[in-house]
Parts: C-alpha cells; sequence; structure tokens
C-alpha cells in the first residue's frame, strides 16, 4: 500500500525545510535510509532518508518549495500503484507556498489586499488642504468604488484616478508619484503651488526638505533645493527589493528577538593587555612553521581561556529553566561564524580537555563545515556558551544578544595598537577590549566581574594556558 513521505524534522530546531533538490525521481526505487533528497533547514543543507521500501510514485514538492516539518512531499508505494486519489488528499493539506513565488489570487477578481489598498493606483496623494470640490467629488467616486455594480473594483479604481489625474494643477498624468506628493509610502506635505513647480523643474519632493508648519513644503523649499548645486541630471532613483525570508534568518529573526526582549541583560567590559597573548602566538606559530589557514588565532587562546574561566566560575556556564537553573558539567563553547543569508553557532565540546591547537584545528573544521552549510545537528546545538568576535573587521568593542538558554556570551573587539603606561611611562602597546553579556536571572554583577578578572588574567599570562 502506497504511503505518504512527510518533510523529516532533521533538527531540534528545525520547524520547516525548503527542497533544495530531488536526489531520487519519479519512478526510481528506493529503500529505508536512503537518501532522497537534500532539505534546506534553519542552519544547514541536509539530507532527507526514505523510511520505507517501494518506488517514488510522485513527487508532490517541487524543488524551492518551503514547508513545514510533517507536510507531505512523496509518495512511496508499489510500481504501477494507483495513487491518484492519495495524490489529491496530500495536494490538500500541503500549507506551503514556493519560495520566492507571488501569490496571484486577487490578480484576476481585483479584490484589494491590506497591502494594496483600492487607492493605491490612484497617483498622488489627495489632502484636504489642497484638493478642489470637484477634486472632492472624484475622491469620493475612489472611496465609494465597491458600491458600483456593473464593474470590477479595479476598472473603478483605475477610471476615478485617470479622472482625479487630469483634474490635478499638476498638468500631466505621467509625473511619477514619490515626486507628485508620496515618498515611501507615506504622504508628502506639500502646497499646491510647490508641488506644480517641482513637477515642472522634474524636482522629487522626497528629496525636499519642508520649512512651513509642521514640515510642509513650500514654494521657498523647491526654489532653495533647486538653487542648491545638485546635478538632477544625474540623479538615477533606485528601487526597492523585497527579500525573501529564507528559514536561516527567521530562526534567527525569533531567537534574537525572543532573547533580546525575555532574558535581562547586562554588560560588562574590560580591556586587557593583548601584547603577552599576541607575542606567545607568533612564536608557537614560529617554532612549529605554522603559515596561512594553519596559524593559531588569538580567538583560539580566548576560547582556551574561557574553558578555564568557566569551570572557576560555573554560574557562567549555567541556563534558566523556569523553576530551576541548571549548571552544566560541561564546558561546550559556541563560536559565532557567519555565512551567506546570516550566521551560525558551532560548538567546540569539552573545550576544557583540549588543547590550543586543538580547538584551533576544530573550530577551522567548524567553520568550514559552516560555510558550506554541511553542519550536523550535533555540533551547532545545546551548548553552554558563546564567544562572538568582530575583531577581524576592525570592531573595538560591542555587545552581544545572549544565545538562549546561555546564561552568557562573550563579545570580544579588535586587538589594538595604542599608547599606554607601564611602570609611569607611556609606551607603545596592544590592547583587546571584551564585553560580557549576562543573563541576570542567573548571574550577578560580581560574578560576571570575577569571570572577567580571572580571564583577563590568564590572557595576561597566557603560559597557563598551554598547561593541559
Amino acid at each position: 500500500m502506497a504511503k505518504i513521505a512527510e518533510m523529516t524534522q532533521l533538527s531540534p530546531t528545525m520547524s520547516e525545510g525548503k527542497i533544495v533538490r530531488w536526489l531520487k525521481q519519479k519512478g526510481d526505487s528506493v529503500s529505508p535510509g536512503e537518501i532522497i533528497a537534500e532539505v534546506e533547514t534553519d542552519k544547514a543543507v541536509m539530507e532527507m532518508e526514505a523510511f520505507e521500501t517501494g518506488v517514488l510514485l510522485e513527487i508532490l514538492a517541487p524543488e524551492g518549495s518551503l514547508l513545514p516539518v510533517g507536510a507531505p512531499v512523496a509518495i512511496i508505494g508499489k510500481s504501477g500503484e494507483d495513487v491518484s486519489t492519495l495524490v489529491e488528499t496530500a495536494k490538500k493539506s500541503i500549507p506551503a507556498k514556493k519560495e520566492g513565488s507571488v501569490p496571484n489570487a486577487n490578480v484576476s477578481t481585483g479584490t484589494p489586499t491590506s497591502t494594496s489598498p483600492v487607492t493605491s493606483t490612484a497617483g498622488p496623494t489627495v489632502t484636504s488642504e489642497n484638493v478642489s470640490s470637484s477634486d472632492r467629488q472624484t475622491s469620493s467616486e475612489i472611496s465609494n468604488v465597491s458600491d458600483n455594480k456593473g464593474e470590477s473594483p479595479r476598472a473603478n479604481t483605475t477610471s476615478a484616478a485617470n479622472r482625479q489625474s487630469t483634474k490635478t494643477s499638476y498638468g500631466s498624468e505621467e509625473s511619477s508619484t514619490s515626486s507628485r506628493g508620496v515618498h515611501g509610502g507615506s504622504p508628502i506635505k506639500a502646497s499646491p503651488l510647490a508641488k506644480n513647480l517641482a513637477f515642472q523643474k522634474g524636482i522629487d519632493l522626497g528629496e525636499v526638505i519642508g520649512s512651513g508648519p509642521g514640515g510642509r513644503i513650500i514654494k521657498r523649499d523647491v526654489l532653495s533645493h533647486q538653487s542648491s548645486g545638485d546635478d538632477r541630471s544625474s540623479f538615477v532613483k533606485r528601487q526597492d527589493r523585497k527579500l525573501e525570508l529564507t528559514g536561516m534568518r527567521k530562526t534567527i529573526a525569533s531567537r534574537l528577538a525572543h532573547s533580546a526582549s525575555t532574558i535581562p541583560h547586562f554588560y560588562l567590559t574590560t580591556e586587557l593587555n593583548a601584547g603577552p597573548i599576541e607575542d606567545l602566538r607568533n612564536s608557537i606559530n614560529m617554532d612549529l612553521g605554522l603559515n596561512g589557514q594553519g596559524k593559531i588565532s588569538v580567538n583560539d587562546f580566548i576560547l582556551k581561556a574561557c574553558s578555564y574561566v568557566l569551570l572557576q566560575v560555573p554560574e557562567i556556564n549555567s541556563s534558566w529553566r523556569d523553576d530551576h537553573i541548571l549548571e552544566h558539567g560541561r564546558v561546550d563553547i559556541g563560536v559565532a561564524v557567519s555565512i551567506e543569508g546570516g550566521l551560525v553557532t558551532p560548538y567546540v565540546r569539552n573545550a576544557d580537555r583540549k588543547t590550543v591547537l586543538e580547538i584551533s584545528r576544530e573550530i577551522k573544521g567548524l567553520a568550514s563545515r559552516a560555510r558550506d552549510r554541511k553542519l550536523k545537528p550535533g555540533e551547532y546545538t545545546d551548548g553552554t556558551f558563546t564567544v562572538s568576535n568582530l575583531g577581524m573587521f576592525g570592531v573595538s568593542s560591542f555587545t552581544a544578544v545572549i544565545n538562549e538558554p546561555e546564561a552568557a556570551i562573550l563579545a570580544v573587539g579588535a586587538l589594538v595598537e595604542k599608547p599606554v603606561i607601564k611602570e609611569g611611562n607611556i609606551v607603545a602597546g596592544k590592547t583587546l577590549n571584551v564585553t560580557l553579556s549576562c543573563d541576570h536571572r542567573v548571574v550577578d554583577g560580581a560574578t560576571g566581574a570575577r569571570f572577567l578578572s580571572l580571564f583577563r588574567d590568564l590572557m595576561e599570562h597566557p603560559l597557563r594556558l598551554l598547561i593541559g
């Protein structure tokens, strides 16, 4: 008997997936455990397996389809089996549309939607301050267009809009909306004379700063804008773009918005002497002949230092659980990795038991798989602490949003060379700013300060990081 194959939950955080590629085609034989498709989740591109033995009789979700977990994607059964009824039933239960497609339900009917009001085609915005009585009549015709029985709403709207356009003082139906009263979707306050003058001179009112009451644009504003010396002939208006949300971007938005709105964040910043750690790093890379991508980075030492301090300050290595605080026995440190379309945080498991060189190699492997979208769920979930480093972009310091359900995250800035005072003398030094974001439900200010103090001490005396 034929069975429906559903969108499988391929990771703990996955709520929907996009079919990237079908590896099996209609008519191909499949067996349990065999890969039938590649699916893009919120974090990676993963492989979806078959759970039945038989033939792929029907593909219900074409490549590019975005569907929730549990939605039907294919039908597997015996060769030659009639599955027409099952296909129709399954298709009715598919709630998703192909990603990037545009709904066309309103095209044929002309029914307005909330994002496309009937009056949106009526040209310039009409306000009470600059509308004649005949214009008000036309505006009334537009607003009451649904009362007409013989024509579709869209037809009446267009007709009314054309009539209104010919009655304005602008003198032409071809002038752009933005230069005649609407900019960025919002009405522009301008006098009729200013609008007429702007139209005649080809000036976009959206670029003019109004000096009248409430920011209203008047004649002198248009003339002043024209005499400012701007070369309007070379102005090219760039169009807005609508970017479809990927599964990753939706997950990032949801998780970080929830974290920022529900976790009482507080922040602690310290500056440390980065000279010793930089010197040690350079010596190790030189002595071991490490170069290029194989070099140990300052960030590798930072993770090692964090792993030590988390054992000494276990309150930081904890999670809020509503009715209790969970203090983790393991030390799994995440590294925020920027990838196309967002970011992902793979974890170095048991970082306290690994050397700096082992941590360095593991981070490079995780980052490479993250950029290739090949991470496994176990590599980017269920961590205990996270480090986010923007130093490579020249950012001196910043604050990071806690990666829930962790209790803290360390934001690392750039290594900066600047004058410092040493033994009463001003000398050239290298400094590093780090900021600890803490969940105040779990971590108190003094606890966070203790973490940073121990961390700074280790980074300024880094030989201890090479032991163990």
